[in-house]
Order: C-alpha cells, then structure tokens, then sequence
C-alpha cells in the first residue's frame, strides 16, 4: 500500500521552507545585513540631538539613512556593474532621500557646505569599491568620518551653529574609528598579532585623547581598550556576540554624550 505522508510532514515543510528563504533573499536585497553599521549610522545623529530638537531632524535622519541605503546599493554596481540587480534598490532609495533632504537643506541652506566632505569621502567608497577592496582600513574611516559628521550636521536643524557639535563629533570618530581596528582584529585578522597591536595602540591614544576632552569619558574609552585587549586573545567569537558587545559599548557612549557639559 503506497504511504501518504502525514500533513505538516517534511514534504509540506519545503515549500514553506523555500518561501521563508526566498523572503529572507529579498529582505537582504533591500536591506544589507550589515548590522553594525547602524550604530555608525545612528550614534552621532543621536548625540547631536542633545543640542536641542526641531522637526526637521525626522526627515533628516530619514533622509540620513535611506541615502546610506542608496550608497550601499549604488557601491554594489560600481564593484559588479551590474546595474540591473541594484536599478531598483538606488532610483527607490535615492528618491525618498531627495525628498527628505531637500526641504532640510532648504530651510537650512548652511549644510549644502557639508556637501564637498561628502563628496570627497563618496569618491574614495567608490574608489575601493572598484578595486575590490571595500574592506580597507582607510576605506572604513573614510565612511565613520562621513558618519561623524552627523553631529555637527543635527544642531544646525535646531538653529544652532555646527560648530556646536565638533566634540562630539570628535568622540564618536575615535569609538567608531576604533571599531574599525578592532573589528578586523577579531575577524578579518584574528589571531594577527600586529593586527592586535595597532588596535590596542590606538585605543590608548583614543583614551588619552578623550580623557582630554572630558575626564568621565575616561571611562567609556578605558571599557573600549579592555575590550580590545582581552577579546582578540579569546577563542574566536561569532559576529553577532562582537555586535553586542559593541551594541553595550555604544548605548554607554551615547548616554555618556547626551549628558556630559561638553
């Protein structure tokens, strides 16, 4: 007698199966799974807001975040030239973020002189993403250094001077930067014992240097260079426990620089 195969068995799992994987294909076409590049996104516009709020900064981030989507898609076919696979990905992401971002830069005409340091930094993306190389040290600072500026960018939206923000911008620039060093030397380059030295050096001269600009961030940045220190000389750990630890450095940071009078 021929079997039947019991209903929710194997054979009805599969195509559910082949459902979740081909939503889980297209959720990644659209949104990289790159996660720690969120807190890159999001830190220095978080601390930035600390110099007062406006309305115009909804759409900035909104803009803010939608043309890092865009960039990313558009590096892509740079790197591929296969625009057919990202056409939809840039001309979608890159309207919402014109539309988001002209009425800022409009009502606040003063950030269009943000524009060539963005431009500058595109250009060396675009640059390694044609060399195949987009994982370069420089090509990461490169793109936390777009990212920093955020803090400036955000009090020009609540009538004040962008100066305002060059602080913290600078602490974000050297725990974001440090990101950069630490994360090869857990991934990319684990076990590399120069890897390890360039990062633990330069946490210590990012410790000093906050230290300088206020004696509590010794403590956040003194965190940062344990970290550095202790994890590379573990037994390799998985991306997602490196991203947590790095989701607690940052929200510690964050409340760090909302409250300090710097």
């Amino acid at each position: 007698m021929a079997s039947v195969a019991p209903r929710g068995g194997a054979t009805a799992d599969r195509p559910r199966t082949a459902r979740a994987r081909s939503r889980s294909r297209s959720l990644r076409s659209w949104i990289p799974p790159q996660h720690g590049v969120w807190a890159m996104l999001l830190l220095p516009y978080l601390a930035g807001l600390r110099y007062g709020l406006d309305w115009l900064q909804v759409p900035l981030l909104l803009g803010w975040l939608t043309g890092w989507l865009m960039s990313h898609h558009a590096l892509l076919w740079v790197k591929t030239g296969r625009w057919a696979r990202v056409k939809h990905q840039v001309l979608t992401y890159g309207a919402i973020s014109a539309a988001c971002l002209l009425p800022v830069l409009a009502l606040r005409p003063t950030l269009i002189w943000f524009a060539p340091a963005f431009a500058v930094f595109i250009a060396v993306n675009a640059a390694y993403s044609k060399w195949g190389n987009e994982r370069s040290m420089l090509n990461g600072l490169a793109s936390v250094t777009m990212a920093s500026m955020m803090a400036m960018i955000v009090p020009v939206t609540a009538h004040e001077p962008w100066t305002e923000g060059i602080t913290v911008a600078a602490v974000t620039w050297l725990y974001l930067a440090g990101t950069v060093f630490h994360v090869k030397a857990m991934i990319r380059e684990y076990g590399s014992s120069r890897q390890r030295t360039i990062s633990t050096g330069y946490h210590v001269a990012a410790l000093a240097a906050a230290t300088l600009m206020s004696a509590w961030l010794a403590i956040p940045f003194a965190l940062m260079l344990v970290r550095t220190i202790v994890l590379p000389r573990r037994e390799r750990m998985k991306a997602p426990v490196i991203g947590m630890v790095e989701v607690v450095l940052t929200l510690l940071l964050l409340g760090f620089l909302l409250t300090l009078p710097l």
